[in-house]
């Protein structure tokens, strides 16, 4: 069955015509002789009318014989988590050039392409650099509608945007949901605590007045499970509560094992960042 001929067959069984069908990405005369295979349709376009009536890509392209070579979100977002965390300023960028690739719908692109532009910003250090507009676009893509995992990576990135009064509000809420976090599911607590970690250096690089939190933020941290993917924040935790304290010792201590485990990247960054 030839693209045309699926885009009918779909087309009919949701009981639309051609102008329903295709408006208003393409025109009625354009997408009538896609049907009849005159005229070919981009990816972009396809993916777009099939988004629009909540048809399943995956499956209109087997029906094609078409294979789906669009990538998985979620090996994309592992991708760029690599990428930041190793400093990798040159596959955050051939990552964002592959945003379009990316299975899902446009506010979904939307969010990734801010992901990668954040993360290409800080590790250049030059988060302070982003338009103001851009950082209005990014707050806005957070706040609209439900929180979900892809919104809370975007809002750790994006901690050095909001003010204070926007974050006390924001961290009340945070710690009001998430207070029993170890009830949560496991890929929500890193990213809770990932966050928390994060607005812990932030504060500290930024002289934030919204210090009432800290102690509420080492307990949340301390009720983390005692399991492999939370151990990472678990020590940022004990990193930043010890430079709190000046704990000078134990500060050493951990930049040490984080050198002697391959991670000495990560350990140089929180040099620069206390």
């Amino acid at each position: 069955m030839t693209i045309g001929e699926a885009l009918k067959e779909t087309r009919k069984n949701l009981g639309l015509s051609q102008t329903e069908m295709a408006y208003p990405i393409l025109t009625k005369s354009y997408y009538s002789k896609i049907e009849r295979g005159i005229h070919e349709i981009n990816a972009s376009d396809l993916i777009k009318i099939l988004e629009m009536h909540d048809v399943d890509i995956s499956e209109f392209l087997v029906k094609c014989g078409v294979k789906d070579n669009r990538i998985d979100k979620d090996q994309w977002m592992s991708k760029l988590r690599q990428a930041y965390y190793g400093q990798d300023l040159e596959q955050v960028k051939s990552l964002k050039g592959k945003i379009v690739e990316v299975k899902g719908s446009e506010s979904l692109q939307k969010i990734l392409e801010a992901n990668a532009i954040l993360a290409e910003f800080i590790i250049s250090r030059k988060i302070d650099q982003i338009p103001n507009k851009k950082r209005d676009q990014i707050k806005a893509l957070i706040l609209e509608g439900e929180w979900n995992e892809d919104k809370l990576r975007l809002f750790s990135l994006s901690l050095s945007f909001w003010t204070d009064g926007e974050m006390k509000t924001l961290l009340s809420s945070f710690i009001k949901k998430y207070n029993n976090i170890e009830n949560f599911p496991r890929s929500t607590q890193v990213l809770v605590s990932s966050i928390m970690v994060n607005y812990l250096s932030h504060m500290i690089r930024s002289s934030s007045q919204n210090v009432e939190f800290i102690g509420e933020i080492f307990n949340l941290l301390d009720r983390l499970p005692i399991e492999p993917a939370n151990c990472f924040n678990k020590i940022m935790k004990n990193f930043y509560q010890a430079y709190l304290e000046q704990d000078k010792r134990k500060i050493q201590d951990i930049l040490s094992f984080l050198s002697n485990n391959d991670m000495n990247k990560i350990a140089e960054v929180l040099k620069v960042s206390i």
